[in-house]
């Protein structure tokens, strides 16, 4: 039996760029989760994201070519973003390291847990 791909359509925007509904109330610092990982967009962010989503799927029926040219340079913006999160993420972690001090065995599980749901955070997205 032959394989017949599932059509493609623009279909609605996902709750977020992730594909997952944003959590109305999260524990933690407000912007971060309960391991202290910072949400990987901000709220303006997000927004921007999805209102150039909207505008991507308006234009399909007109023009399906500059959607989906749209949509790819949307994604590229996305990837981007979230990549300059995570480095400034990074230099957070890694400058309260270079002062000099030893990090203890807490600190470094923290940093650990911290990036073990970054880790599980981007793999769900």
């Amino acid at each position: 039996m032959p394989h017949t791909p599932p059509s493609v359509s623009p279909g609605p925007a996902p709750a977020s760029p992730g594909g997952h509904a944003r959590h109305a109330a999260r524990p933690g610092a407000a912007g971060a989760d309960a391991e202290g990982i910072p949400d990987l967009l901000g709220p303006a962010e997000e927004e921007e994201f999805l209102r150039r989503w909207h505008e991507v799927q308006g234009r399909f029926v007109d023009d399906p070519r500059q959607a989906v040219h749209a949509a790819d340079v949307l994604v590229g913006d996305v990837m981007r973003t979230l990549a300059a999160t995570f480095a400034r993420h990074r230099h957070t972690l890694e400058g309260q390291w270079s002062q000099g001090l030893e990090a203890d065995t807490e600190s470094l599980r923290l940093a650990l847990c911290q990036y073990r749901a970054l880790f599980q955070r981007l793999l769900s997205t």
